[in-house]
């Protein structure tokens, strides 16, 4: 007899998605510290141009991922909050150089992802809003840098151009790569005991 489909009942955390969650956490926080390198060695490679600020806006949707990934797979509250924090505290026992500003910077990320997610009352789960999580993650982060006085002194013109290639980044890394990613780990099986695995039926809604 199917049980009553109670708020408690439809979002609970089981321990598989705990595991899921640390397991990802794990990973993504490897190539989240491995992109902020990365970032450094191109960097020298803008300088001369005037553009080295603007290098670490190109790898933001790779930064970003984790916050849309796991709550596309899981579907319930409080993931892509949990897994992006999560991922942050990761790195600072990696070594990040951001040292735990980094954990402050993975909360309000995922944030800005939970914030898509909810306006859906995570009930929807598509393009549309995976690229509203994306984009959430780039206006949270922004509002977060801003409120750190880092850019009080740099001229409009290129706070709008750094916001364009970050949120640029975020919607191909966070918005779709991290669809399409998801979308066929579960078409190939490997998702089936999460919500995304349980819900495919032959073809992942693409609207």
């Amino acid at each position: 007899m199917e049980g009553k489909k109670t708020l408690f009942n439809l979002y609970a955390w089981k321990l598989k998605d705990i595991i899921l969650v640390s397991l990802l956490a794990v990973f993504f926080a490897i190539i989240c510290l491995s992109a902020v390198y990365a970032a450094m060695l191109v960097t020298p490679l803008l300088v001369p141009f005037g553009l080295g600020e603007m290098t670490v806006e190109f790898f933001f949707g790779i930064w970003f991922f984790v916050a849309t990934f796991s709550p596309y797979i899981l579907r319930k509250p409080g993931v892509a909050t949990i897994a992006s924090t999560m991922t942050g505290v990761i790195q600072v026992f990696l070594g990040s150089p951001g040292a735990a500003t980094v954990v402050v910077s993975a909360f309000w990320q995922g944030l800005g992802a939970e914030s898509a997610f909810a306006l859906f009352r995570y009930k929807k789960f598509n393009t549309g809003a995976m690229l509203l999580a994306a984009a959430g993650c780039t206006v949270f982060s922004f509002v977060l840098a801003w409120h750190r006085g880092l850019w009080v002194d740099l001229p409009f013109w290129f706070l709008a151009m750094r916001f364009s290639v970050r949120m640029a980044s975020a919607l191909l890394f966070a918005g779709l790569a991290s669809k399409l990613l998801a979308d066929r780990l579960a078409k190939a099986g490997a998702l089936k005991s999460y919500p995304i695995g349980e819900t495919y039926t032959g073809s992942i809604d693409e609207s």
